[in-house]
């Protein structure tokens, strides 16, 4: 019978991993609320990296319940009777869970963001309806016709 070794370390990096990417996310979200573009900027890649090394423990995840006949977590701590397993798994249920909160938390941020920006430039590209300078020409266009007080006796 394999040993659940490897799982296990692939496991706490995973969990190592998806506490780092939550630190992300604080500081996105701290870059959100203050609405420094180049703090969020430089927050991408790092976030990108740690995307992609949660995607390359989870193949490495896959490989070893492969490698020890079983699909998931689950089933393996089941065979195994695992608690260690079990923890690990109940460990990473609360990371994605928090990352998902996160990752509403920031959606939420951007799009308040987008919502601002798009009244302020409705703001500055609506079309005036009367000049903001007074001239006398834009005076005798807007009144073509005359009342008894602006007739000339």
């Amino acid at each position: 019978m394999k040993s659940v070794e490897p799982l296990k370390t692939v496991l706490i990096e995973m969990i190592t991993v998806y506490e780092k990417l939550l630190a992300v996310g604080r500081e996105k979200q701290a870059a959100l609320i203050k609405g420094d573009p180049e703090l969020l900027l430089a927050i991408f890649p790092k976030e990108s990296a740690l995307i992609k090394e949660i995607s390359h423990l989870e193949d490495r995840r896959q490989q070893e319940t492969a490698s020890l006949q079983s699909e998931t977590l689950s089933e393996l701590i089941e065979k195994y009777s695992s608690m260690e397993l079990s923890t690990y798994q109940t460990e990473l249920k609360a990371k994605l869970t928090e990352l998902e909160k996160q990752h509403e938390l920031n959606s939420q941020l951007v799009q308040s963001s987008l919502e601002y920006i798009n009244s302020m430039l409705s703001l500055f590209t609506q079309k005036q309806e009367q000049p903001l300078t007074y001239s006398a020409k834009n005076y005798m266009q807007a009144n073509t016709s005359r009342s008894f007080f602006d007739a000339k006796v």
